[in-house]
């Protein structure tokens, strides 16, 4: 008996692990989808009793993952397609006139430069004018102590009067022939001397009123007042600025396609973005044979100061109608230009040979045709196939707020 009762408890034993053995399989199937039969569920509740299912959790896992990345790359895909346009400004390729030039550099010059310096001792008694002011001719720079002189002239001028009547009556007595010759000539002479005395004298006290030879800019001043100046002494510098001259050594081989009266354009190193012309006034008849050069002399009026250094554009040639685009739309890459071209809401970057340049347009050989849209302002932010909007210039709006 007490056999059979150890076998019923076995039997009991087996049938509550077969019980919990089915009731897990069927819990697994619940959560991984249901999909399974009872013995599958049962192959995966072994399996993972002995250490080889977790296969399918970590590949359920993995494609989450992976759904995630291709949800992010979409994501990113359509920020980079919806990214709004980039403003840029364009111009259209057009024809124009345009220039090559000789570049080079001088320093402008004043036509005339003197030292004024006293031509009589004495104190300086008054100062009209200081550096920088610019005077007619004949104005009075500054005034010398003129009491002697002044003085000096007044005797001058009576001692002639004297002789000047003396003079007149011998002159009629001898043509009524009451006197001699030589009592006539001796009071001629008397007279022709009082004349110069006081030319004399008053030549003298006139170097006591400083003046300008000609009209001029005063660029030194260098005496003051109530010091004492002799003979000699240096008072004041004038230099006449109208015009100015700036001298050039250009190559042997750019002088044929120079001439006399030809414009320059001159552009100062301290104010680049000042700008004026001038023109060429005389060209050296010989080559220095030390420097391969010669002289070329221009002059400019009403602009520019002396001893500015200054930046020369002398005109070599010039092409009537020829195809041009802004200089600011174009892009240098690795030694090479480019121009964007814009073509509804998008540029192209296209490779562009260049020509002639001036200041503000470059002539473009090949790349684009007249009339094409080039990106003029904006560059910076653009590639090929960059959406773009189109912005007016800075100076239509202000144009355009103005005419409201």
């Amino acid at each position: 008996m007490a056999r059979i009762g150890r076998k019923t408890r076995l039997a009991g034993l087996i049938a509550v692990v077969v019980i919990v053995v089915v009731a897990a399989g069927y819990l697994a199937r619940q959560h991984f989808g249901g999909g399974r039969t009872a013995g599958a569920a049962d192959s995966t509740a072994i399996a993972d009793s002995t250490g080889k299912g977790g296969g399918d959790t970590a590949g359920a896992a993995d494609s989450q993952e992976n759904k995630k990345k291709k949800d992010r790359k979409g994501k990113k895909g359509q920020e980079e397609k919806e990214a709004p346009p980039v403003p840029v400004e364009v111009a259209q390729a057009g024809l124009r006139s345009i220039s090559s030039y000789y570049v080079t550099t001088a320093t402008l010059e004043p036509e005339r430069k003197v030292d004024i310096l006293a031509k009589i001792s004495g104190q300086v008694r008054e100062i009209n004018v200081e550096e920088g002011d610019v005077v007619e001719a004949g104005a009075l720079l500054c005034r010398l102590d003129d009491d002697e002189p002044r003085i000096a002239l007044e005797e001058a001028k009576i001692n002639r009067q004297q002789r000047e009547q003396d003079f007149k009556r011998v002159e009629s007595m001898f043509q009524q022939n009451l006197i001699s010759e030589k009592e006539y000539l001796d009071v001629k002479y008397q007279h022709e001397l009082a004349v110069n005395a006081y030319e004399s004298a008053e030549l003298r006290y006139g170097y006591t009123r400083i003046q300008a030879p000609f009209k001029g800019v005063v660029t030194e001043r260098l005496v003051d007042v109530g010091k004492t100046v002799n003979v000699g002494s240096q008072l004041f510098v004038m230099a006449d600025t109208e015009p100015l001259e700036l001298t050039m050594y250009l190559p042997e081989g750019e002088i044929k396609s120079i001439r006399r009266g030809q414009d320059v354009f001159i552009n100062p190193d301290a104010n680049p973005d000042a700008r004026f012309t001038g023109r060429i006034i005389r060209i050296a008849p010989e080559v220095d044979q030390r420097t391969g050069t010669v002289k070329v002399t221009a002059e400019t009026r009403g602009t520019g100061i002396p001893g500015s250094f200054v930046r020369v554009r002398i005109v070599t040639d010039t092409k009537l109608s020829t195809l041009a685009v802004p200089r600011r739309g174009l892009v240098a890459d690795a030694g090479d230009r480019y121009l964007f071209v814009a073509a509804a809401d998008t540029v192209r970057k296209v490779p562009v040979t260049v020509g002639y340049e001036d200041e503000d347009y470059a002539e473009i050989l090949e790349g684009i045709q007249s009339g094409d849209s080039v990106v003029v302002a904006g560059t910076g932010g653009i590639r090929s196939g960059t959406r773009i909007k189109i912005v007016a210039p800075p100076e239509d709006s202000v144009t355009a707020a103005a005419k409201k």
